[in-house]
């Protein structure tokens, strides 16, 4: 049977090891999903370092990712991961990847694992207000075979016009989710880069996704997620993106993955550029924020 492209998308988190460090791997190889753009998508390097990391340092789970994109990769090039532990106590355990081509830094990610304990206390619950559901949201323009996105309430989230407040919930639903825990971790961080510049734009009449590249320059500069126990889910996913803040070139979103009745599974922030590309000037050197 011919693998779906997001499946092919989810082998390409499984990164290979190329080496064993003293206490197990700690380099590894992976290779980009190709999107046409010529540029390594920010969150794919994350998610790969989530799975690295993993497997690293077997026996713990990835709690939380932080990585800040610094310079362009090429998805025609193989990336390069080294995972260099900082901590390893009985419980917690911390470590730092270097995602690299030819040498070259592309992407640094700081990473937080443990071992999860019962709980002492537990809120996991939806706490805003009320939303549609995926069956009232409308179709998104992002083709992925063996995924489907719809955005609710918004009608096409690129469109310039389409004027309203910086919060945009996307509905998501895989055709098939891994069984593995460190690679639904990395499916989950994979979409936090997707629709956090659209969210923050939102509100700006005239401004919209649709003129990345052209008069505006955009780029995720650093995405942040944070994992919540269990990891599991059927059906549909919900990430609810809020727009704290744009101004000075920049821009702060903050989310919330969750479960279709509103348990929430992860969190995340994203940190961007947006700013005025001068006419006849050079696109971003950062990749803009991904619509697949």
């Amino acid at each position: 049977m011919t693998e779906t492209a997001s499946q092919q998308m989810i082998d390409i988190f499984d990164v290979e090891a190329v080496d064993d460090g003293p206490d197990g791997p700690r380099r590894f190889r992976g290779d980009s999903f190709d999107e046409g753009r010529q540029v390594v998508e920010g969150s794919q390097m994350l998610a790969q370092a989530v799975v690295a990391v993993g497997k690293a340092l077997p026996g713990r789970t990835v709690r939380s990712a932080h990585a800040l994109f610094v310079s362009v990769g090429d998805p025609a090039l193989p990336l390069e991961f080294t995972v260099t532990p900082v901590q390893a106590g009985r419980s917690f355990a911390s470590a730092t990847v270097a995602v690299a081509q030819n040498d070259r830094i592309r992407s640094t990610v700081t990473l937080l694992l443990d071992r999860p304990q019962p709980d002492v206390i537990r809120h996991d619950r939806w706490t805003g207000g009320p939303v549609g559901g995926p069956g009232t949201a409308y179709p998104a323009g992002m083709p992925m075979q063996g995924r489907e996105v719809r955005i609710e309430g918004i009608r096409d989230l690129d469109d310039p016009e389409e004027v309203g407040p910086p919060v945009v919930n996307a509905w998501l639903r895989y055709d098939a989710v891994p069984e593995r825990d460190d690679l639904r971790r990395a499916l989950l961080t994979h979409f936090t880069g997707h629709l956090s510049i659209a969210t923050s734009m939102r509100p700006h009449a005239g401004v919209g996704t649709a003129q990345a590249h052209h008069t505006i320059s955009t780029a995720p500069m650093g995405i942040g997620v944070t994992f919540h126990e269990p990891l599991g889910w059927d059906g549909w996913i919900r990430y609810h993106h809020e727009g704290a803040y744009a101004g000075a070139g920049m821009s702060h979103v903050r989310g919330q993955v969750l479960t279709e009745d509103g348990r929430l599974i992860a969190s995340f922030t994203q940190d961007a550029m947006i700013r005025n590309l001068p006419a006849g000037g050079p696109a971003a050197s950062a990749p803009v924020e991904s619509r697949l």
